[in-house]
């Protein structure tokens, strides 16, 4: 595309939450417009509200849809958002931006933003982007919506469906990632495998019986075959899993790094993505199945516990309908719901069970393993945002 052809995208105005998920789906999606347009990419973090302000900006934010300019003045002042308008603002009159020129793009992911999002829209009259279902305000107000399958969608002009999560993952750059953080933690074998580990959310479990049994079993072929680990979690891993995880680390003579992200913001994945053979990954975390096989790599999937009780005996219920025919698959909730993706990914050869892996290094066929076919749904959202800019 020329730079004469090139859409009329200026800037992209990330609006964040503070969640890093969030963030990186965000910025995956506006490096990738940013390439395509050569627009610049400005990021400012929305207010966090809590108790009864978060509360009653919830609840008044389901006037937003269908709106006007009045409303979105109201909501802001309301929801502390004054000062956001006017960095914003700010930023604008610094590049001679105008009102309803439509040069701006604002986008945000998840709940907490988009109200945001969809106020400051109606303000400086510019379209607006959104990540993932926001719950009250919806996909309908927005311009563009990037909505996973598994969340089962409207298929509207406005939405694209995506299979798992946009990431900030950008394969050009791994290398350069994956030479540092080995400068600084060298390798002592001609392989690398990375572990990616989750935590609990309201479907999945990451307990210490599961650090000892999983984690530790991968240590311990890691060490018989002399394979370097390398280790993070995720800030969602518990206090208790991480005490074993490090104490399994501080005796396994493989464990070459192990980042607790807890205790450190640094976020090591895209360099593990560069440098390791293998990558094993929770899966409570569709964010970071869709980071390693955007990567490149087949996904070695750890089951870890899920949640028992009531709700589990319900989602099961509910997946033996679909299963049946008796219900439609857009009724899926809970694990059952997150098991569609990686089903895809497993039959698009992106992905494999663990125990599935070691019944192949067991047998033996542990044969040179074919990079996925190119996955990239931050690049292919821009993509559509771009074809269909007006």
């Amino acid at each position: 595309m020329s730079q004469t052809e090139r859409p009329g995208i200026k800037i992209v105005v990330i609006l964040s939450d503070g969640v890093r998920g969030h963030l990186n789906q965000s910025r995956g999606v506006a490096t990738w417009i940013a390439k395509l347009t050569g627009a610049e990419v400005l990021e400012a973090e929305v207010p966090a509200l809590t108790g009864a302000a978060k509360a009653r900006a919830k609840n008044a934010a389901r006037r937003l849809p269908g709106g006007n300019r009045r409303d979105a003045r109201e909501w802001l002042a309301m929801a502390d958002g004054d000062a956001i308008v006017r960095r914003i603002g700010q930023w604008f009159a610094e590049r001679n931006i105008r009102e309803g020129t439509q040069e701006v793009l604002l986008l945000s992911a998840g709940s907490t933003a988009a109200p945001y999002n969809l106020a400051l829209g109606y303000i400086w009259r510019c379209s607006c982007a959104t990540i993932m279902t926001p719950s009250v305000v919806g996909t309908a107000p927005f311009d563009f919506a990037i909505v996973p399958e598994h969340d089962y969608p409207e298929r509207r002009p406005n939405i694209l469906v995506t299979l798992g999560s946009p990431n900030y993952v950008m394969k050009e750059d791994l290398q350069k990632e994956a030479d540092k953080l080995l400068a600084e933690f060298p390798p002592e074998s001609d392989v690398q495998w990375s572990v990616l580990i989750g935590g609990d959310d309201a479907n999945y479990s990451v307990t210490p019986q599961w650090v000892k049994k999983t984690v530790g079993h991968i240590m311990s072929i890691a060490e018989q075959e002399g394979v370097d680990l390398y280790i993070t979690t995720s800030r969602r891993t518990p206090a208790a899993a991480v005490k074993t995880l490090k104490t399994l680390a501080s005796h396994s003579s493989s464990v070459r790094y192990l980042l607790i992200a807890s205790e450190d913001p640094f976020n090591p994945i895209p360099a593990m993505l560069g440098f390791s053979k293998e990558i094993f990954v929770t899966e409570d975390s569709v964010n970071m199945v869709s980071e390693t096989i955007t990567g490149g790599h087949k996904a070695v999937l750890l089951r870890v516990e899920h949640k028992k009780g009531l709700r589990g005996l319900l989602e099961n219920a509910t997946a033996s309908l679909v299963n049946a025919g008796a219900l439609p698959p857009g009724t899926l909730w809970g694990v059952p719901k997150f098991d569609v993706v990686f089903d895809h990914f497993a039959r698009h050869d992106a992905l494999i069970e663990f125990r599935d892996w070691i019944k192949r290094r067991r047998e033996k066929t542990d044969e040179e393993v074919l990079q996925p076919e190119e996955f990239n749904e931050a690049k292919r959202a821009a993509q559509w945002i771009v074809e269909n800019w007006q």
